[in-house]
């Protein structure tokens, strides 16, 4: 069949089993158009079960398609916004490390650490690297007043060691940091907790801030 007759040559292809965006490629014309001339082909078996495996594979395309646009469009606001923080000054850090012991610590009205010191357990290496920083700058605690705990899933208790290699590299801290670990039962990650010696008068510091935050909001 010649090419040159679009109808006939869109013709032959449908016949063939092939989806009307396959057609178009090769005859540029409307879909109407060619529902109008396919209106009185009658589709075998074979034809329409590659038919329907080209709309299963279309749409799969389309679907995967769709993933990687949102991801690279998430990716893209993710990077614009990171910028938005620029510098952190110390106040904000303050500020930062407060919330986010009130939210790990005080909100469960634990408190046991204002008589035994600073206790911040997670299993995010960011949080635990953001609240090591704040010991650090804010509240002024050196690296030979702090210890660390492991908390591991008891399923997990051959990995130890690399947990502590993991945790080690985290914090910038030597293995011999990281002396107790305590088994736990149903979760999936490691938890580290940070303790910090002789530090009640911190805590007792945290929770007053903790409290002029409550009676500002």
């Amino acid at each position: 069949m010649k090419k040159n007759n679009p109808k006939d040559f869109a013709i032959e292809l449908r016949k063939g089993g092939y989806s009307y965006s396959e057609i178009k490629k090769f005859c540029p014309v409307s879909k109407s158009t060619l529902s109008y001339w396919f209106r009185d082909i009658k589709l075998s078996e074979p034809q329409l079960k590659r038919l329907k495996k080209k709309r299963i594979e279309g749409a799969q395309k389309g679907t995967r398609v769709k993933i990687l646009k949102t991801a690279k469009a998430i990716e893209e606001i993710q990077r614009s916004s990171a910028k938005d923080i620029g510098n952190i000054s110390k106040r904000e850090l303050w500020l930062m490390g407060v919330v986010l012991y009130w939210r790990e610590r005080l909100l469960n009205k634990n408190d046991n650490d204002l008589k035994k010191g600073i206790r911040f357990t997670s299993s995010d290496p960011h949080l635990i690297k953001l609240f090591l920083k704040w010991l650090s700058d804010v509240g002024g605690i050196k690296n030979g007043e702090i210890s660390f705990d492991i908390y591991i899933e008891k399923n997990n208790r051959n990995l130890l060691n690399e947990t502590v290699d993991y945790w080690a590299d985290i914090t910038g801290f030597s293995k011999n940091n990281f002396p107790r670990y305590y088994v736990l039962k149903k979760s999936k990650r490691s938890l580290l907790r940070i303790r910090v010696k002789a530090s009640s008068m911190l805590a007792r510091q945290i929770s007053g801030w903790v409290n002029g935050i409550s009676k500002y909001c």
